[in-house]
């Protein structure tokens, strides 16, 4: 249902005791030539030819919901998840942090006292110009075996995964050793202040979970130039600290140029700033995903990544397998560009400048000792800094353990030559909110994407492929049935 706010003993007894025994052992025995008794039934395996046709119903017409934030209104979109769970018999609650804003959390109970396994993903999208689109961004469209909307990939088909994993293990009527929920969060892409964040401080007695997947993880073909899929499973991510710079200086007309233009204060300072990237700083995650993989790998990868530690093999990894900006961003602190915002007319100068910075800090960076930093590089007293996110700090999660190994189990088992890898996401995602309560979260969406494909994510044209989609489908449910599932 819904909630808007579930010792000694004869000899003769004993002899008579051992022929009973014996007796019943006897009459438990097939007579020759006749079949052994059958063992317990297991659940019969899901229908995934049904099951497939379904998900892909439900997903493109969640697709379809324009859940873009801003303004990242979710009721409709959840409304829609919520029915198709009701309908089947499962429990639903949804909490919403304020008008439009609604999260949902469904139930499948296990065992009292046994905390269940949570599913996690977000229904708000980021916006996309439907210009530059080839097929509407929120048309949902199958071409080519490909379903072309925004949130395809991010995060929607995640959503689906774990929705058609509730149905198939309530339409199975699984006797779960384990609980099993459902989470779905309004508001992660501007930093889930109104979705995860708030479901943590606000409603934590319904997520409480043993341990949590989300979004990350996905599997990228020759990664590195390795062999095979690896699958980087999310157990760390970047701190965000978003931040804004304003430069004042002396409002005044344009024909006349001065050195208190705050446009030009900020541009200098913005240069000094952005002139270098912080150092290159490993930390425990990325290293074991190095070494992991070097089995996979042919030299001279192979050697580089098997001694980072050594400043010359470093700096040929930088140069080499470690060349892609994405796995730089993972080897040290960040700063990023993202917003200018000044003056009011061509001929007018401004009294205040404005930037936007988008920092991510790697785990143990000290956030105070980061700014004092920028504010010594910046080096002008006209320059204020604020925030507008602070950077929380949450524990990693173990490589190691019942969910690492149920995830490693269910990569190696399902993806041809495919390992896990434990490894550390560039941007931030509400796993951060489970982490902070001690909760393992895990990054693993289980599907295949290459490089071109993962460029659509908050990218024109996105899009997920029915294959991937049937496969994630499958994956999720045999992880659940991997950690709720009756004994093997």
């Amino acid at each position: 249902m819904a909630r808007d706010l579930s010792r000694s003993t004869a000899s003769g007894l004993i002899a008579i005791l051992m022929l009973s025994v014996a007796a019943h052992v006897a009459s438990a025995q097939p007579s020759p030539g006749e079949s052994p008794p059958a063992p317990a039934a297991s659940p019969a395996a899901p229908d995934w030819d049904r099951l497939n046709t379904e998900a892909l119903d439900y997903f493109r017409r969640y697709l379809q919901f324009d859940t873009s934030n801003p303004l990242g209104n979710t009721a409709d979109a959840i409304g829609y998840l919520q029915q198709i769970l009701e309908k089947e018999g499962i429990a639903t609650e949804t909490f919403a942090a304020k008008p439009g804003k609604v999260n949902l959390v469904a139930h499948l109970p296990g065992p009292a006292g046994l905390k269940p396994f949570m599913m996690m993903s977000h229904a708000d999208v980021v916006p996309a110009v439907a210009e530059q689109w080839s097929h509407p961004p929120f048309g949902a469209d199958l071409a080519n075996g490909f379903v072309y909307a925004r949130g395809a990939i991010d995060n929607k088909a995640h959503g689906i995964m774990a929705l058609m994993t509730m149905l198939a293990l309530k339409r199975q009527n699984i006797a779960l050793r384990r609980g099993v929920v459902m989470m779905v969060n309004a508001d992660e892409e501007v930093g889930g202040e109104e979705g995860a964040r708030w479901m943590a401080d606000n409603h934590w007695d319904a997520i409480d979970s043993a341990f949590a997947v989300n979004e990350g993880g996905i599997g990228r073909p020759h990664m590195l130039g390795s062999r095979g899929i690896t699958f980087p499973i999310g157990v760390a991510e970047k701190r965000v600290m978003w931040l804004r710079l304003a430069a004042h200086g002396k409002a005044g007309h344009g024909s006349v140029p001065t050195a208190d233009n705050p446009n030009v204060v900020l541009v200098n300072a913005l240069q000094r700033l952005l002139a270098s990237q912080p150092p290159i700083r490993l930390t425990e995650f990325i290293e074991r995903s190095m070494k992991d993989m070097v089995p996979r790998l042919s030299p001279p990868a192979s050697t580089e990544l098997a001694h980072l530690n050594d400043p010359a093999q470093l700096q040929a990894a930088l140069a080499g397998p470690l060349a892609e900006p994405s796995m730089q961003a993972v080897l040290r602190d960040t700063i990023s560009l993202t917003m200018l915002n000044a003056g009011i007319k061509a001929n007018v100068i401004p009294s205040t400048a404005e930037a936007t910075l988008d920092c991510r800090l790697l785990p143990g960076t000290d956030a105070d000792q980061f700014l004092d930093r920028m504010r010594k590089t910046l080096d002008d007293k006209r320059i204020s800094i604020d925030y507008i996110q602070r950077p929380d700090s949450p524990p990693p999660s173990p490589a190691e353990g019942e969910a690492w190994s149920a995830i490693a189990r269910i990569v190696t088992s399902e993806f041809p030559d495919a390992i896990a890898v434990p490894s550390m996401g560039a941007g931030g995602t509400d796993s951060r909110f489970m982490r902070m309560k001690g909760v393992p979260a895990y990054g693993f969406i289980p599907i295949v994407l290459d490089q071109g494909e993962i460029g659509r994510f908050h990218g024109v044209d996105e899009r997920l492929s029915v294959e991937n989609l049937d496969r994630g489908v499958r994956a999720t449910y045999d992880l659940a049935i991997e950690l709720c599932g009756p004994p093997q």
